[in-house]
């Protein structure tokens, strides 16, 4: 056999640090973060993802980046994630990046906040409204550090982040993202795109991220050939040889090439696992003595100061010393500049040592740790991380307490997702301990309930539920009824935030049935009157209806004032949904009194946003808008801006888009979807941004923003958000005349609302005979009398629904009036009055209303009428004030429908040269002709009469020659006479 070649080396001390090496490529990535640079620096705040393996250098590629930005005169605020598993520290690297600010920029809430000091409960303070406090007090510090030199904010290594990081930076990306914010701020994460499973939360977080506008994401692709070898000849002298061996097995990746480098000068340039064999070889050729601090580094899992390390390991300070150095020279450690903190060059290389970990060394590792965290509380990061140590190390009696401390902890700076998590690590040790009761104070029932509760304020209302539903098999809560009513009343608000009807329902009667078999019953009022509301809102009209009733005799005989006001909130919103705007009013304006004197502050939100709901429905606009400004106010302050304030602002926003306020109404929906990007308020939201762009003439905006607010699954029974979903729909088809598709979203509209929700209805129903009045008369044009005679009959029946509606007051009397007026189009007759007439008394109603784009809208059809009846003076002046109307609003599809008006009328038809031996007006008719229109569906179309148009017939027949109208449907009949 052959003997082994060895390699040429270069045996001399390398003449670089390979840590210290220049950036090599990477001029593609740096072009994308320089691009979002300038865009911040302009006030347009940007946020750049930097994804890639791990050791392909995005810390390099950042660390150049945040170089060049302080060179510009940036300020520069930075936090790392930590690989601490379960015993992840809340906020830990945003709490780290504002150190990098002066003190005194900071609020009292923030300083608060940092030193982990919870706000004194108080009815203004819950838990929820304090932590939107400190959300947007980081949001405010960041805006007002920028206003003189641009900000960018880096967190590194997001792949680790905990949820409350994640929620935080959720936020600011929301806040600096929205349309209408300015800000001269950068936020740059990185995360490694190879180390997340299937599933994994941060992975959907990182995909929900990206979509936002002004996010971007660079990618970090290995390096080429050429550029490895950039990278060699920085660190070193090697031959084309080694460069190329190099090259191959390290795949492009930095760190591998830096430690492929390494091993060459040692004579080991072959290495199945870069990392673990580079990892062996720096540890080697350190004393064994020194190997202890090595381990105990990588145990604990983040950065740590000299004096830490000397309390660990226990050694003199000279001899620390020297380990430490070794440490570094041989490159496995580095020192942090601003914290003078001792960590791993690379996170690969930490974790390389610790997977040679025996099972022993390991749990004696970190018993090492967790003893002297434990005697020294100020060295730790938090309990979290001392449970951690405690739970490897086999101590799970203290982990299971330092758990439930780091619980409260995480709480108390609202890091509530945490919270539930570090609940969710004790419950998983509770088996093993001896008399866990005992030791913590807490039954399991209670850690159950306590994290479905943290769950559900993080938001994750599935996961709240399943906890819950274990807390009932429980023998403290099987057993007392009482307890039992209480976890299924929570349940059911799990569920109602999840928009999920059924099993909210079927919760509700868990839990009177629980109550019911108690002697008294105490409380049974104020869950009935919950269902009923409940019911009202899943428009189950009859159901809620016998719910409130009952509700009401119940709050009388319990004398429960509480109770009786939230059952006159249920009955008003089933009155107006039939609606009964005034009579729910009064029930409305009852239910807020008792409610402010009797209920909880969610029972003053609830008739507060139903009140104003109700007053859009009645077309009291500035009544609504007032309201719904007390009703965010009060939310907020009272922790309950998510959902109340945030539906208040929708409502706003509503009755904003009816006054033809647009920008405002989307400046409301954007501070929603500030808020939150999940649940019924940001479904609404949304579909309020989508019609604002379909009447704003943006189709592609409107679906794309549509496709987000789900029409199927759990939601389909959430009418508040799906009905409007399908009207929004309809109106962008008939604005392009998609007649199956709008036929299709109007149906699926009313197979939702009809009989129980006339509002929806009633702007349902005209729309949708708008789409088929269209239909016909395109339909009669090309002689499909067919699908002529279907849309007509369609048409027909929508009228019939419009009729089912009960009032006949406010914009839902001026809906259903419009739905008569579009039947009129296509009636033939059928109508007792003139469709002019009808169009007159619809554009009076949204006069009245303050409707500015419907009264637009129908004074074009007015307009269309009159010219069809010869009165042209007067459309041609409607027409002139409509388009002014649909300019001032930037309604582009009413303002191209005006222009259409007006040229099919000839309005604004110049005269022209017979160039060609045509008049414009005889080749109009021709196009017409040439599609199989009637003179009557020619004379409809054009506004002139079926006389006139037999005259232009006539002459076409001469010029060209023909003896018959068929002969002009030829082919060759299309070729003018000049070809």
């Amino acid at each position: 056999m052959a003997e082994r070649q060895e390699p040429e080396r270069n045996n001399d001390p390398m003449p670089r640090r390979a840590w210290d090496a220049p950036l090599v490529g990477r001029a593609a990535e740096l072009a994308t973060l320089d691009e979002a640079m300038r865009a911040a620096a302009d006030g347009t705040a940007a946020v750049v993802l930097i994804a890639g393996e791990a050791g392909i250098g995005k810390s390099r590629l950042t660390a150049e980046a945040a170089n060049r930005a302080r060179a510009d005169g940036w300020q520069v605020l930075s936090g790392g994630c930590l690989d601490l598993a379960e015993g992840s520290v809340p906020y830990l690297p945003l709490m780290d990046a504002l150190h990098d600010l002066p003190i005194d920029t900071l609020s009292p809430l923030l300083t608060r906040w940092l030193s982990g000091v919870a706000e004194e409960p108080s009815p203004q303070h819950s838990e929820d409204a304090a932590r939107g406090r400190v959300y947007a007090a980081y949001l405010e510090v960041l805006r007002a550090s920028s206003p003189n030199s641009p900000l960018a904010l880096v967190v590194e290594d997001v792949h680790w982040a905990d949820r409350g990081t994640r929620d935080l930076l959720s936020y600011l990306v929301r806040a600096f993202t929205a349309p209408t914010a300015r800000a001269r701020v950068l936020i740059i994460l990185t995360y490694r795109s190879d180390d997340f499973q299937r599933g994994s939360p941060i992975r959907r977080w990182l995909g929900e991220l990206a979509r936002r506008p002004s996010v971007s994401r660079v990618d970090v692709a290995p390096l080429g050939r050429a550029e490895v070898g950039q990278q060699l000849n920085a660190l070193g002298t090697f031959d084309s040889h080694a460069a190329q061996e190099i090259f191959l097995h390290s795949e492009g990746n930095p760190f591998y090439v830096e430690e492929l480098a390494a091993l060459w000068t040692t004579g080991q340039p072959r290495v199945p696992e870069v990392v673990r064999d580079a990892a062996e070889v720096r540890v080697a050729s350190l004393p064994a003595d020194d190997l202890d601090v090595v381990r105990l580094l990588a145990a604990l899992g983040r950065p740590a100061t000299f004096e830490f390390i000397q309390v660990l390991s226990g050694r003199p300070p000279t001899e620390l010393l020297g380990t430490l150095r070794r440490a570094v020279e041989a490159g496995l450690f580095t020192v942090d500049a601003q914290t003078a903190a001792y960590r791993f060059r690379h996170s690969l290389l930490a974790e390389a040592v610790r997977s040679d970990f025996l099972p022993g060394e390991r749990a004696s590792l970190h018993q090492v740790i967790a003893r002297s965290l434990t005697n020294d509380p100020a060295l730790s990061t938090g309990p979290g991380e001392v449970g951690y140590h405690q739970a490897v190390a086999g101590d799970l009696e203290a982990a299971l307490l330092s758990y439930l401390e780091a619980a409260d902890a995480a709480a108390r700076i609202y890091a509530f997702g945490d919270a539930g998590e570090f609940l969710e690590r004790a419950l998983e040790l509770w088996s093993r301990v001896t008399d866990p009761v005992g030791r913590s104070g807490k039954s399991r029932a209670d850690l159950l309930s306590g994290a479905a509760e943290y769950a559900a304020l993080a938001g994750e209302f599935d996961r709240a539920t399943a906890l819950a539903k274990a807390a009932l098999a429980e023998p403290e809560v099987a057993a007392h009824p009482e307890r039992r009513a209480q976890v299924w009343r929570r349940i059911a608000w799990y569920r109602l935030m999840a928009s999920d009807g059924p099993e909210l329902f079927a919760a509700h009667e868990a839990a009177a049935a629980a109550l019911e078999s108690t002697p008294q019953a105490l409380g049974l009022a104020r869950l009935v009157a919950e269902d009923a509301l409940a019911r009202a809102i899943w428009s189950q009209g009859a159901e809620a209806l016998a719910q409130a009733e009952r509700a009401l005799s119940l709050a009388e005989i319990e004398g429960d004032l509480g109770a009786l006001g939230l059952a006159l909130n249920a009955r008003g919103c089933v009155r107006s949904a039939t609606g009964n705007s005034e009579q729910a009013i009064s029930d409305f304006h009852q239910a807020l009194g008792l409610a402010r004197s009797h209920g909880t502050h969610q029972d003053v939100a609830r008739a507060t946003l139903n009140l104003a709901f109700d007053l859009v429905q009645a077309g009291r606009y500035e009544q609504a808008l007032a309201l719904c400004e007390i009703g965010v106010d009060e939310a907020t302050s009272m922790g309950l801006a998510l959902p109340y304030g945030a539906l208040c602002r929708n409502t706003a926003a509503d009755a904003l888009f009816a006054l033809g306020r647009w920008p405002e109404a989307a400046s409301q929906t954007e501070a929603v979807l500030t808020l939150t990007e999940d649940g019924e308020a940001a479904r609404m939201a949304k579909q309020i941004q989508a019609r604002i762009a379909v009447f704003g003439g943006d189709p592609e905006l409107a679906r794309r923003l549509l496709s987000e607010v789900p029409r199927s699954g759990r939601v389909r029974d959430e009418p508040q958000v799906v009905g409007p979903a399908w009207l929004t729909l309809a109106e962008l088809c008939c604005w392009s005349e998609l007649f199956d598709e709008g036929r299709a979203a109007v149906g699926a509209g009313l197979e939702l609302v009809a009989g129980v929700d006339a509002w929806l209805t009633a702007q349902l129903c005209p729309v949708g005979i708008r789409l088929e009045a269209d239909r016909c008369l395109s339909a009669r044009r090309r002689r499909a009398r067919t699908e002529e005679s279907a849309a007509r009959r369609r048409a027909r029946e929508l009228a019939v629904t419009a009729e089912t509606v009960g009032t006949r007051e406010g914009p839902i009397g001026a809906w259903i009036a419009q739905a008569h007026a579009e039947f009129a189009r296509i009636a033939g007759g059928e109508t007792e009055l003139l469709e002019f007439e009808m169009w007159a008394a619809v554009r009076d109603r949204w006069r009245a209303l303050g409707h500015r784009y419907d009264e637009a809208y129908a004074e074009v059809r007015w307009s269309e009428a009159k010219l069809a009846a010869g009165s042209r003076r007067e459309a041609e002046a409607a027409l002139r004030h409509s388009a002014s109307v649909a300019q001032e609003l930037g309604a582009a599809p009413l303002a191209a429908f005006v222009a259409d008006v007006r040229l099919r009328a000839g309005l604004d038809a110049a005269p022209q040269p017979v160039e060609d031996g045509l008049t414009p007006r005889e080749r109009e008719i021709l196009s017409f002709v040439a599609s199989g229109a009637s003179n009557r569906d020619i004379a409809e179309a054009l506004f002139i009469s079926p006389k006139t148009v037999s005259v232009h017939i006539s002459a076409l027949l001469r010029k060209f020659g023909v003896s018959g109208r068929g002969d002009l449907r030829t082919p060759a009949a299309l070729h003018l006479p000049h070809e």
